[in-house]
Order: C-alpha cells, then sequence, then structure tokens
C-alpha cells in the first residue's frame, strides 16, 4: 500500500476519534493508535514522506498532519523534510488560513538538534 493510501485510511481513524477523545488530555498523543499510526508513517521512509508531502498530500491531510508534525521532526532529523512541509504549505495557503499550520511548522523546524539546524545555521549557537 502507497504512503498515500496508508495515509487515508489513518485520517478516517483519525475522524472517527475526533470528537470522541480529548486531545487536550496529557497521554491523547502516546495513547491514540491513530497517531501512533500516523507518526510511524511518516518517520518509516524519508524519500517517500517527501515525495508525498510534494505529490500527493491534499489540504486536509496537511491539517491533519499538522497536529504531529513536532513528533515527525524529532524523529527525522531533516532540513529536507522541513522544507517538504513549506512547499506543501505554500501550495494550501488560502486553505490552511485560520489555522496554525505555519507555527506548526516552525515548531518542528525547532525540534531540530543544534547539529541538524548548524548544516543550514553555521552560527547557530555560537
Amino acid at each position: 500500500m502507497s504512503i498515500k493510501e496508508e495515509f487515508a485510511e489513518i485520517v478516517k481513524l483519525l475522524e472517527k476519534e475526533d470528537g470522541k477523545c480529548l486531545s487536550e488530555l496529557p497521554d491523547y498523543w502516546e495513547t491514540s493508535p491513530a497517531v501512533k499510526a500516523e507518526i510511524e508513517l511518516f518517520t518509516n521512509n524519508l524519500q517517500e514522506t517527501i515525495q508525498f508531502l510534494d505529490n500527493d498530500c491534499t489540504a486536509d491531510q496537511l491539517l491533519w498532519l499538522s497536529e504531529v508534525l513536532d513528533e515527525i521532526s524529532v524523529k527525522l532529523q531533516s532540513w529536507e523534510f522541513i522544507d517538504a512541509l513549506s512547499r506543501c504549505f505554500n501550495r494550501f495557503q488560502k486553505e490552511c488560513k485560520g489555522y496554525a499550520v505555519k507555527d506548526c511548522i516552525s515548531f518542528a523546524e525547532g525540534q531540530l538538534r543544534a547539529d541538524v539546524y548548524r548544516q543550514r545555521y553555521p552560527d547557530f549557537g555560537k
């Protein structure tokens, strides 16, 4: 199954959970099977994730994904991921208006370790 197909199934699970679960509860992100599957899917293969973000991701999917960008970023530690997110967001700025997707991307960037961050900003922390 492709990442596009898998994520479509995960979104169905997320939609079922939405309204039944209280995402503000401290353990929601650790206990939700749909969220766990989402993070696993997008951290399994960086190149497939980038391909999905560049070619297949819809505005609605980006909104769902924005909730876990920081967790994915922690695991991937990749500027390629951050750049693909930014390109995806730029395609859907109008559809994402009213949501904090850009802030989520910035927070995901903030999850990069200092050594990864310095790949782009060599003077960081000096």
